[in-house]
């Protein structure tokens, strides 16, 4: 059994796009996870500070974690721009992402800064542009990838062209994003995003080099009040990488549990193309907001996966650090 989990995880691999390439990280609740989504999300939004993290694992029903994901983020507004309603947000972003009982590991570490300009006399519409940089670092053990002579007869691993294989590859990474967000109402806002990732096409390869092609993204949606009670959260995804391709369409509905908003509950519907439906489930709670997505398998793997995918679950908090403003009373005269 041991042998026939490696012999998966090779081909997996392998079937990612050359030798030892592995896929970007993707979410199903791509909005709980903003600074892997767009570097313009950097620090947009009202608060003091932003943390969160979310945690993928996909194929645990046919192999132990093929593929894991954790991924943390921290993000704050940090100083007024040249503008009296723009400024400017920072934040730092790591994924750690596992394939294969930590066979394919990739490590990733990135910084993000951005800018927010605020359009019209009451800034109702907010573009905001962001980058990232940082450092990448790729593993894989190199026991997992060894061929067996009694499953590739005739044939070892050094014949194979892995005698000089690199364990290791290490590199500098960079990625750009745009967003426009509109307020038509006080009950309708929508926003549309586009972002590019690894556009200085790094060399990421273990045997020989190879060019990590740029990952082009866009995404949009809306949100609108339909009662004082009920809020319709639509959103859609497209990316692109090589040859590769993902949609995504999702909708959750939102009731709020009190006129104040302070608690609202979620549940939602989505579909990725080709490949799963999407189940979730949600709250709200003041700064806390939590999230947890079932993918359901609807792709020519469903057989081998027994209809199951992969499971998130997500939480992230924004602080909002305030000093309470002191209203002193007016006492009126009643002879005015």
């Amino acid at each position: 059994m041991k042998s026939l989990r490696g012999i998966i995880v090779i081909l997996l691999i392998f079937a990612c796009g050359g030798l030892v390439k592995a896929q970007d990280i993707h979410f199903s609740q791509y909005d709980m996870s903003p600074l892997t989504l767009n570097p313009a999300l950097t620090g947009a939004y009202e608060g003091t500070f932003r943390i969160g993290g979310i945690y993928r694992d996909q194929w645990s029903s046919v192999l132990t974690n093929q593929y894991v994901t954790p991924a943390v983020f921290l993000d704050a507004p940090i100083i007024r721009g040249f503008g009296k309603n723009d400024w400017f947000g920072a934040g730092v972003v790591v994924s750690n992402d596992q394939a294969g009982s930590a066979a394919l590991n990739n490590l990733t570490a990135l910084a993000s800064i951005s800018y927010h300009l605020g359009l019209g006399k009451k800034s109702n519409t907010v573009f905001s542009l962001g980058g990232q940089g940082g450092f990448v670092q790729k593993t894989i053990d190199q026991n997992e990838l060894l061929f067996e002579d009694e499953l590739i007869s005739g044939t070892t691993s050094q014949e194979f062209g892995l005698a000089n294989f690199e364990s290791s590859v290490s590199y500098l990474d960079f990625n750009v994003g745009g967003l426009i967000n509109s307020y038509l109402s006080s009950k309708f806002n929508f926003y549309v995003g586009a972002s590019a990732f690894h556009v200085s096409n790094p060399d990421d390869a273990f045997l020989s080099d190879g060019k990590l092609k740029s990952r082009i993204l866009g995404h949009a949606g809306f949100n609108y009040d339909l009662s004082s009670r009920l809020v319709l959260s639509p959103t859609f995804l497209f990316q692109t990488q090589a040859k590769a391709r993902e949609a995504i369409a999702e909708a959750k509905l939102g009731y709020h549990i009190n006129p104040e908003r302070n608690v609202t509950l979620y549940s939602g519907l989505g579909y990725r193309l080709g490949d799963a439906a999407i189940l979730m489930i949600g709250m709200d709670y003041k700064g806390l907001k939590a999230g947890i997505a079932y993918d359901v398998n609807t792709s020519s793997l469903t057989t081998a996966s027994r209809g199951r995918g992969a499971y998130e679950l997500a939480l992230s908090y924004t602080a909002k650090i305030y000093k309470t403003p002191v209203v002193k009373p007016v006492l009126f005269c009643p002879r005015f």
